[in-house]
């Protein structure tokens, strides 16, 4: 056969989620930004909207360049 036994074509992280066992650090940290939503939802739409504008002028400054 020409695949040897032993070697596969995924990296460790690839078979990790394959199987469900990434980090748990990804969940926790996922689970704290779903609870501070709930805490402060009109903290987390001012911070949505300042990004926002801060994407806005760096694309607009690029368009003018």
């Amino acid at each position: 056969m020409a695949h040897e036994s032993g070697q596969s074509d995924y990296s460790d992280d690839e078979i990790e989620q394959i199987l469900g066992m990434g980090a748990p650090e990804a969940r926790f940290a996922v689970k704290e930004m779903r609870e501070a939503i709930r805490e402060n939802p009109l903290l987390v739409t001012g911070l949505v909207f300042a990004f926002g504008i801060l994407i806005g002028i760096s694309l607009g400054r690029g368009r003018k360049r």
